[in-house]
């Protein structure tokens, strides 16, 4: 995974998010092909299975499997499930991730979208509000599913208005990442990584080495490397963006503490030393923790998988993100949605084949195949995965770990705390000063959104 994939799949999905929530509205009674709208699909997006599901039915499903090891898992998984259920025919997309999210937005937006899609859990209240995609408890109780075989922060993301619009699918989380050799060479206790900031602070600069030339051979430890962002290290001392009343708190004292404290790391190593070792970072095509050019670096689960893949023999540990005051962390992922397709048949079809994909069973072989964290529980905890002390370290960190909140007057609200905080780390801007002026364009952005209600 790219070094800031999981904010940009945030920011590119929201891109089209009011496209589609407007354009959803005027399509809501439209019939997708030849179907007739049932009058079991309500207006709010319920439906309930037909009584006769052993009817040929074709569905199609789309996803951003589009080659590798899980496009290949896909199709067998798909073989199998037709096996399984001989009335039901899939018909499956897989699109590269960088095209996915336009073709499927605009499909959407036009009512030919698929019955079973692949989409980001950060967005999915507006889907759920503007009717593009249906509620699925009544599947679920028909069924019997038991949502606690899932994470419950997966779960309480899937809900809008207290009632499901979907399945979680997988997941990602942040962990700290330390070179174990390194910290032997430095005089560290390779099985004590830094717990709290102030540990933190010390480990990078014993650990950072300078060449003769004044530059970084090897940087301990740097906010801006990685996947860390200001909103995990706000959370992690007890700060937050928004309030319980849906107002910004971008300013709050925790938040300038956090971006103060980065700031202070950032300004140890100078702006021309920073800029030359992310230009070779750059070059390299992965992380300079595989590298063996970063000490510590905080990133995805999914650097786990790189580092088998590159740096087999690497000895490495994974630790909690260091605190102050809360534990946490900052976890994306993909859920499993009906699209409202108004036709009864086709949603109970897609069901289940939503159903079958989150199964624990199925869940197993997908983390064998891509190594991502799977959202059933049941799968990510299997013994065989939790053997591995690190793999176990990841998936406890879900029990700390949050999404973005979704603001609906302010969806890329995140996106434009970047800048802010790059604002801070490269052009040395008072932090401040920096969470002052988001905070006034926060208010300002609700007070317009206001005035469209």
């Amino acid at each position: 995974m790219n070094i800031k994939k999981s904010a940009f799949i945030l920011i590119a999905v929201l891109l089209f998010v009011s496209l589609l929530s407007a354009c959803s509205s005027s399509n809501n009674n439209k019939p997708a092909g030849n179907a007739e709208p049932s009058p079991s699909n309500s207006p709010s997006g319920e439906t309930t299975a037909p009584a006769d599901t052993a009817e040929p039915v074709k569905i199609s499903f789309w996803h951003i499997y589009s080659d590798g090891p899980m496009k290949t898992l896909m199709d067998q998984l798909l073989a199998d499930f037709q096996k399984e259920h001989k009335n039901i025919t899939v018909d499956q997309l897989g699109v590269n991730f960088f095209d996915y999210w336009t073709k499927l937005s605009t499909a959407m937006a036009a009512g030919s979208g698929p019955d079973l899609a692949l989409n980001d859990t950060s967005t999915l209240p507006s889907r759920a509000k503007s009717g593009a995609i249906l509620n699925v408890d009544s599947f679920i109780e028909k069924d019997g599913v038991n949502l606690a075989d899932f994470f419950p922060v997966l779960v309480d993301k899937m809900k809008y208005d207290g009632k499901m619009f979907g399945m979680p699918n997988d997941t990602d989380v942040r962990v700290l990442y330390y070179n174990k050799k390194m910290f032997k060479d430095a005089g560290l206790d390779p099985n004590k990584p830094p717990a709290n900031w102030d540990e933190l602070e010390q480990y990078a600069d014993k650990l950072t080495k300078w060449n003769d030339k004044k530059m970084l051979d090897v940087i301990g430890f740097s906010p801006s490397i990685g996947n860390l962002h200001l909103w995990t290290m706000a959370w992690a001392n007890g700060g937050g963006f928004w309030d319980d009343q849906g107002k910004p708190t971008f300013n709050k004292p925790e938040n300038v503490e956090a971006l103060t404290w980065m700031k202070k790391i950032q300004d140890k190593y100078g702006v021309k030393a920073m800029s030359a070792f992310n230009s070779q970072a750059s070059a390299l095509g992965f992380s300079p923790f595989i590298a063996g050019k970063a000490a510590m670096v905080v990133d995805v689960n999914n650097l786990y998988q790189d580092i088998k893949t590159r740096a087999p023999d690497m000895e490495f540990g994974i630790a909690p993100i260091p605190y102050t005051k809360t534990p946490a962390s900052w976890s994306a992922g993909f859920d499993l949605e009906l699209v409202n397709n108004k036709d009864d048949k086709r949603a109970a079809a897609a069901w289940e084949l939503m159903k079958y994909l989150t199964s624990a069973d199925v869940q197993v072989k997908i983390h064998e195949a891509s190594g991502s964290l799977v959202s059933n529980v049941k799968a990510a905890q299997d013994p065989k995965f939790m053997n591995d002390e690190n793999w176990k370290m990841i998936v406890d960190q879900m029990k700390v770990s949050r999404f973005i909140e979704y603001v609906e007057a302010m969806p890329s609200w995140h996106g434009n705390l970047d800048p802010v905080e790059q604002s801070v780390l490269n052009s040395g801007k008072d932090p401040q000063k920096a969470l002052d002026e988001a905070q006034k364009n926060a208010e300002n952005a609700l007070a317009n959104f206001g005035k469209t209600q």
